[in-house]
């Protein structure tokens, strides 16, 4: 009985030792992960809208059709718009895809930049090759579709990682749908107004 006692306070003494290895590690590593992860997100959007001079603030929030809570920008240089961004994700073959998707001000895509993902190597890491990316260049919603096949209309899905291609499509169509149903009729009100 006092050996099992002995055995039992050990464990305990160890878990208690442990515990708080962890919390002190993680009270001085928590604000320097929150630094880094703030200036990767300031970076990637930068790089979204390279020509914006003013800084990029959230403009608001939406919620994805997988119920997922996401941000939009609006990018202006000396006050006006030169682009419209928007985080996204789309669900993977084994993870969500995470990423940016920049409009410019005719809400044609001008980027798309991936953040993250846990997609299998050698097949769905294949969505970050610039080869998939730049498809979705200068395309506009009508055209955010994903086909088997050759394309040069819409978007081409990446041979043995059809779920990783329909996970980015599928991301960059909600992302630009609520950047078209959010800026769309300012920019056709700005049109109309250049036409008169």
């Amino acid at each position: 009985m006092k050996e099992m006692l002995k055995i039992t306070l050990s464990l305990v003494a160890i878990f208690i030792a442990a515990g708080l290895i962890m919390g002190v590690t993680y009270k001085y590593t928590s604000p320097v992960r929150f630094i880094a992860e703030k200036k990767e997100k300031e970076e990637a959007l930068k790089a979204m809208a390279p020509d914006a001079t003013d800084p990029i603030n959230p403009a608001g929030n939406w919620t994805s059709s997988h119920g997922k809570p996401y941000e939009y920008y609006l990018a202006t240089s000396n006050g006006k718009p030169v682009a419209y961004i928007s985080s996204t994700a789309g669900k993977g073959y084994s993870s969500y895809i995470a990423m940016l998707v920049s409009l410019d001000t005719d809400l044609k895509i001008k980027d798309v930049k991936i953040l993250h993902h846990g997609e299998t190597p050698g097949l769905g890491d294949q969505v970050e090759d610039q080869g998939f990316l730049g498809q979705f260049k200068g395309k506009a919603l009508s055209q955010i579709v994903l086909l088997k096949t050759e394309t040069k209309e819409n978007i081409q899905a990446i041979s043995g990682a059809t779920i990783s291609s329909r996970a980015v499509t599928n991301g960059v169509k909600d992302a630009v749908q609520t950047l078209v149903d959010k800026y769309g009729s300012g920019v056709k009100m700005a049109a109309q107004g250049v036409a008169k």
